[in-house]
This record gives C-alpha cells, sequence and structure tokens, in this order.
C-alpha cells in the first residue's frame, strides 16, 4: 500500500513540473518600456552656413503636440523662431508643420521626418546634401545673447492688451544697413544705457537677455547696451 502512494506521489508531481514548464515565459516589460522613444523633448543639430559662421537648428516638441524650431545663424542677429504642430503618420514618420513668427507671411512649411532612435532625420531637400539630422539632448537653459542693431527712431508702442504702452525703437539687425525700408521692425522694451537723439542712425551692440521666468507684462527679453559701435546723421 505503501509503494502505491509513494508512486501516486511521484506521478503528480511530474505532471506538475510538466504543466509549469510549458507555460510561455513571463513578458519582460522593463525591456519593452526600455526600447520605446518618447518623441516629445528638445533637438538640436550644428550646421554650416555659407553666409554666418555657422548655423544651429534646434526643436521643441511638447507632449500637446505643439512644435517650435529656432534657428540661429551665430551672426549677431535673432533667431528665426517657428511655430506649429507636429504628429505622427501611419507609416511611422514624424509631420511638422510650422509658421515663421513676426514674418507677416501665413505660408505654412511642412517638413517630414523620420525617426532613428533618439534623432529626427529631414527626409526633404531644403537642408542641402549634407541634410539635416536632429539629434535628442537636454534643452539649453535660457542664456543671453550679443546682437547688432541699428536704431533709427524712439516712440512708444502698445504692449498687448491690459498692459499699455512701452518704449519701442525702430531698427535692424546686422553688420550692415539695409536700404529696404521694409528691413525696419520694431524692438519692443527700453535698452538699457542707450540715450537717443534724434535725428541719427545708430549701430549698437546689445546684450538681450531673456526674463526668467518670462514676464508677459515686459516682453521676453531685457536689452542692455553694450557698446554704441557707430553714430551717424539720419539721411
Amino acid at each position: 500500500m505503501k509503494t502505491h502512494i509513494i508512486l501516486f506521489m511521484a506521478g503528480a508531481l511530474a505532471m506538475s513540473a510538466c504543466q509549469n514548464s510549458s507555460k510561455p515565459p513571463a513578458a519582460d516589460s522593463t525591456a519593452t518600456a526600455a526600447t520605446s522613444v518618447v518623441l516629445d523633448g528638445y533637438y538640436e543639430a550644428s550646421m554650416p552656413a555659407a553666409s554666418s559662421p555657422g548655423r544651429l537648428v534646434g526643436l521643441t516638441l511638447r507632449p500637446a503636440n505643439d512644435a517650435q524650431m529656432t534657428t540661429d545663424y551665430m551672426n549677431f542677429t535673432p533667431e528665426i523662431v517657428q511655430m506649429g504642430n507636429w504628429s505622427t503618420l501611419d507609416s511611422g514618420k514624424v509631420l511638422i508643420t510650422l509658421v515663421t513668427v513676426g514674418s507677416g507671411n501665413p505660408k505654412k512649411d511642412s517638413l517630414l521626418f523620420r525617426q532613428d532612435g533618439e534623432s529626427l532625420v529631414y527626409l526633404g531637400a531644403d537642408y542641402g546634401t549634407d541634410g539635416l539630422t536632429l539629434t535628442k539632448k537636454a534643452a539649453p537653459a535660457p542664456a543671453a545673447k550679443e546682437l547688432l542693431v541699428w536704431v533709427k527712431s524712439e516712440g512708444e508702442c502698445e504692449n498687448g492688451p491690459g498692459f499699455g504702452k512701452v518704449k519701442c525703437y525702430d531698427v535692424q539687425y546686422g553688420d550692415r544697413l539695409q536700404d529696404d525700408p521694409a528691413s525696419w521692425e520694431k524692438l519692443m522694451g527700453e535698452i538699457e544705457g542707450f540715450k537717443f537723439e534724434k535725428g541719427n542712425v545708430y549701430q549698437l551692440k546689445v546684450s538681450r537677455i531673456p526674463h526668467d521666468p518670462p514676464r508677459q507684462d515686459v516682453g521676453a527679453y531685457a536689452y542692455k547696451l553694450v557698446e554704441t559701435v557707430k553714430k551717424e546723421k539720419a539721411k
């Protein structure tokens, strides 16, 4: 009788072991999560440029599908800022639609990228034979930037609904003064340390300092005079 009981228990244990060995292994959720790449974040590329020391392109994709691209030619002029939105296509590619801020041109630029690990590779021809590959990295902290500014007049401008008026200037940027009247634009906010005298045109070196955190009542930046490069009579 004892022999039968021992044999029965051995058989039951063997059947249990077979059943356990036939079960598929549990999925490794950690490994799956590690292979998925979150698209939103900051991407950057440094590129050569024919008319400046170089070109720094930064792209921010936000979780709400907002997008912002900045292009800095590193030649004492403000960055070109484009804003819009981004979306993923069925093909797995990323479509980014942007409008240039302050240009007055409502035309939208559509840029198509493919994802390559932590990078976005542009699939168009707008960036020449070298192309454009933006690599994900930590977003840089806001930093001051020196600008070359031509100033021909000073006045007051509306600073937006509810914020009243603020000092403003008619300005051009860069090392050369352009004859085209359309080249003049508004710089909103006082240039600290600069005293404008009517009838003159100035070339200034100015430090543009971002407000961190941003302040809606005074604009995104403060401006401080570094040097008066040139002062001449207006034509």
